[in-house]
């Protein structure tokens, strides 16, 4: 009995390490999915809109969030894929501006991070996505109504509803309204971390090891 007490016992402390190595929490990188659109100027006043529309991400968590690779685009036919030399990373904590002009002397006075092209936000109603190989990952929506003239949108609340954006009231620039690139409105929520798998396969794992631990000693009993 000895004999079989020692191959259990040896079999359960395997059968442990093997479970603590498969299934050990590991971190989640942040993506895409966890960007907020803070803010979005489709109407510029200064200047017109093929050189002066933008619009602004925001990363809530501790990691730099890679945009390379992604699709921009709307429900319609506008589609631009990011392309740069080394990866897009918009940095933990950090505003992030996407416009369709470079030039601050001709785009109203935005300073942009990156500049796409063939992806326009229409006046009355559009869409900003941003999607992968898998899929859509970041989606808004606005409708008619939501675009004043010479202001941004910003976005006063952490849900990305169009309810939650008012126009901006801070001159910039060229003499419009936003804050591009930098805190506005917006209140960033609390910092994300990546979340940890949950450890309940882990928990799972120790009570069936103990369920057989305890099942042998009634046997052995």
């Amino acid at each position: 009995m000895k004999h079989l007490d020692t191959t259990i016992t040896q079999f359960l402390t395997i059968f442990n390490l093997i479970l603590l190595c498969t299934f050990s929490p590991i971190g989640q990188t942040a993506s895409i999915s966890d960007l907020f659109i803070t803010e979005i100027m489709a109407n510029p006043s200064a200047v017109s809109d093929t050189q002066g529309e933008w619009f602004e991400l925001f990363n809530p968590t501790t990691e730099s969030i890679d945009l390379s690779g992604l699709i921009l685009s709307d429900d319609g036919s506008n589609s631009h894929t990011i392309s740069t030399v080394s990866n897009l990373l918009v940095s933990p904590g950090s505003y992030f501006v996407m416009a369709r002009n470079s030039d601050s002397s001709l785009n109203g006075g935005v300073t942009a991070n990156y500049v796409y092209s063939n992806f326009s936000l229409g006046n009355s109603n559009d869409q900003i996505i941003f999607s992968d190989s898998t899929g859509e990952q970041l989606r808004f929506n606005y409708n008619s109504g939501f675009v004043p003239s010479g202001a941004s949108m910003e976005l006063i609340d952490a849900v990305m509803l169009p309810s939650n954006y008012t126009a901006t009231t801070t001159v910039f620039g060229s003499g419009d309204f936003g804050t591009p690139g930098t805190k506005g409105l917006f209140t960033p929520p609390a910092t994300i971390s990546p979340v940890p798998i949950p450890g309940s396969i882990w928990l799972i794992s120790s009570g069936l090891i103990g369920l057989l631990s305890f099942n042998h000693k009634l046997k052995t009993c």
